[in-house]
């Protein structure tokens, strides 16, 4: 099959390693040039493969003769050093593979000798230390990789300027790969059921994170799951066997407090933020200092986990501590307090929990305007909804009523925000308001559950449904996974990618680097997790083998994406399962960066190399110029067509909400590629051009 695809992801060769970029060469290394121009004091303008450069010859040469040159100095000026006697462009190049090996006093094997045919065919630098590291590999090569392909990593290895060793070829290896790396994740999950040499917290550790690979829509399963467990919990109908069967499954997974019943699960809540608060106003009362900064301490070590803050107002709450932990006074610890306060509290759910535990009517009339505005501007609540709050509201009377009354209406407004976001969890799962949370963050808001675990108390509850031996959870937990496939979309297959990179942890290295990375969060990842696993002695080879190439696939990635000059290149190979089906994607972006610094959005080029359940390997070109996007899809499905019909105008429209058009959908058959010289022959551009244009 013949398609396009970027060379960095099929490693193919080029013309050179200068093809687009300037020469760069370092000391010792070897290369074929020819003499153009002679100049005074031994000077000459020497041509390396398609670019010319002035050098320094160490003896007196003729112009227009090749040779193979040594590089014997850079500074101040190129300094070459002849090595071989003039070459003629017509003399067979194993001829020529027998001269530099020679010349170079390298072994005349068939591994070197394959090695230097291959340099000197594409005109690539390389030293003596480097071309007897590549022997060793080729000599140690697996029967699944040819030598052709060892070749083509080898060239990939020098041109990114990376050392000619096993742990790097096995990276760009396995990195370029397009396909396989749902496999060995699936190889390295038995292995872990198997292996008893493995230590069982970290075999756990693994597990689970592999387990959150596996399903990438584990926060969305989770946020459904809590919506329809609240409304059995609030329904008439539901019998009391099924509502203690979900208190206690939320219980288990933290989202309700233990001492949660049937008859107070929703006015048993107690707010999570309060804590803090409440510890400081006590400490600060009785003058001790030393108790209020352990307490400030334990404030700035959750602010990272916060994801309900903004970065503005951890900034503030941070400034704050930072002062009032080098001034230890009353004054700065009050000024912590109101910066919490007015942070943890911004939020109607926020509102409300402090509206539902305060007997001071002066805070509630004080709350209620913002409460009101903050309900009117929730983009997660449908009209109806709001007037329903709204109207729930206007009931307060703080001047004519008594608290237990005022304190009954809160908890009726309660229940109505309860309703209204659980409804919102179930229909719109990835739909984020002006804040930037979902709708299963408002519940657990609502419930007090800390957001700050969100994932891991989301997971937890998904654990414990799949689990479960109750016929009426598992039937839940279908109707959630069935009510989630039908709103598969963009921004479905946006989180799930999101969210496998994350839990594979391919930015390890670099959030590392980052002070304010939040070094637990990272540790779970599955890169670092792994790596801790190859430095057991005990663990069995089998199972490092599978653990180097899963490492060896992320590193890959790193490798082959990067920068030259303006342009950047990122590779990301991503595994995906939906509800039972896996599939896997790699994507491969070039594009440019502006003098700021950033990616120039006017101008791409994305491939998508995609295994399918339905129509099989499918590659997709898209291409933008000024903003301008045309997409080419090659498979060899004869229905596609049909397939695509309905969904352009879908992607028009999605492309113009951000400012791209859309000037045409391609759909083409792989272009066979010509093995018989007598056949007919056929252009490129007729082979790329038989299929189905949809044109806008």
């Amino acid at each position: 099959m013949n398609y396009p695809s970027l060379t960095s992801v099929h490693l193919q060769t080029s013309s050179g390693p200068m093809t687009g970029q300037p020469l760069v060469l370092k000391q010792g290394q070897v290369i074929h040039g020819t003499i153009k121009q002679l100049y005074p004091e031994q000077m000459a303008e020497v041509q390396i493969g398609g670019q010319r450069m002035m050098a320094k010859l160490e003896i007196p040469l003729q112009a227009g003769n090749s040779h193979y040159f040594q590089v014997s100095g850079v500074e101040p000026d190129l300094q070459l050093k002849v090595i071989s006697g003039p070459m003629t462009p017509s003399a067979p190049i194993s001829q020529q593979v027998s001269q530099l090996l020679e010349s170079m006093q390298l072994p005349q094997t068939n591994e070197m000798k394959e090695l230097a045919s291959h340099l000197l065919k594409n005109n690539l630098p390389m030293t003596k230390e480097q071309m007897q590291q590549a022997e060793q590999i080729m000599k140690t090569l697996p029967e699944a990789i040819s030598s052709k392909d060892a070749l083509k990593v080898i060239q990939k290895l020098i041109e990114l300027k990376l050392p000619i060793q096993q742990n790097t070829f096995q990276a760009v290896l396995q990195g370029s790969m397009k396909q396989g790396f749902t496999e060995v994740l699936g190889n390295l999950q038995q292995l872990l059921l198997q292996d008893d040499s493995i230590p069982p917290t970290l075999r756990e550790q693994l597990q689970n994170q592999l387990q959150m690979i596996n399903k990438p829509l584990t926060l969305e399963t989770g946020g459904i799951l809590l919506a329809k467990m609240l409304d059995v919990l609030s329904s008439s109908s539901a019998s009391p066997a099924d509502k203690l069967t979900v208190l206690q499954l939320l219980k288990s997974a933290g989202m309700m407090p233990k001492s949660s019943n049937l008859f107070n699960w929703n006015t048993a809540i107690q707010p999570s933020n309060n804590g803090f608060l409440q510890q400081l106003s006590s400490a600060s009362q009785t003058g001790n200092m030393k108790e209020v900064s352990a307490i400030l301490q334990q404030v700035k070590e959750s602010l990272q986990q916060n994801s309900s803050l903004l970065d503005s107002e951890k900034l503030g709450i941070r400034q704050s501590i930072t002062k009032a932990t080098t001034q230890p006074t009353i004054e700065n610890v009050q000024a912590v307090t109101k910066h919490l306060e007015t942070a943890l509290q911004k939020s109607p759910i926020q509102m409300l929990t402090a509206a539902l535990y305060t007997t001071s009517k002066k805070e509630i009339t004080e709350l209620l305007p913002q409460l009101k505005n903050a309900i009117q501007e929730q983009t997660l609540l449908t009209s109806t909804q709001k007037e329903e709050l709204l109207q729930t509201i206007q009931k307060i009377d703080i001047e004519k009523s008594i608290s237990p009354s005022i304190q009954s209406v809160v908890k009726e407004l309660h229940n109505q925000l309860l309703k209204a976001f659980s409804d919102s969890a179930q229909l719109q799962p990835f739909q984020e308001d002006k804040q930037g949370m979902t709708a299963k963050q408002q519940l657990m808001q609502i419930l007090n559950a800390d957001i700050a675990d969100e994932r891991s108390t989301f997971t937890k509850l998904v654990q414990v449904t799949t689990s479960s031996k109750s016929d009426f959870i598992q039937n839940m937990l279908m109707q959630t996974e069935e009510q989630l496939a039908q709103q598969l979309d963009g921004k479905t297959f946006e989180t799930a990618i999101k969210q496998t990179l994350q839990n594979l942890g391919l930015s390890y290295e670099a959030k590392l680097s980052e002070n304010s990375s939040n070094l637990e969060q990272i540790s779970s990842q599955l890169k670092p997790q792994l790596l801790g696993l190859l430095q057991e002695d005990s663990i069995s080879s089998t199972t490092k083998n599978v653990a180097e190439q899963v490492v060896a696939r992320m590193n890959g990635m790193q490798y082959l994406s990067g920068e030259n000059g303006p342009q950047h290149q990122l590779i990301m190979q991503v595994p995906l399962e939906f509800f039972g089906k896996k599939t896997e994607a790699t994507l491969q972006w070039n594009g440019r960066m502006k003098k700021d610094g950033k990616i120039d959005a006017d101008y791409a080029r994305i491939l998508f190399y995609l295994q399918l359940s339905s129509i099989q390997e499918t590659v997709i070109d898209m291409q933008v110029q000024s903003r301008v996007v045309s997409v080419t899809i090659y498979n060899e499905n004869d229905n596609l067509k049909s397939l695509a019909g309905p969904l352009k105008s879908v992607l028009k429209n999605g492309l113009s909400q951000h400012d791209y058009q859309l000037s045409g959908v391609f759909i083409k058959k792989y272009a066979k590629e010509q093995t018989n010289t007598n056949s007919k022959k056929t252009s490129a551009s007729e082979l790329h051009t038989q299929g189905v244009d949809i044109r806008i």
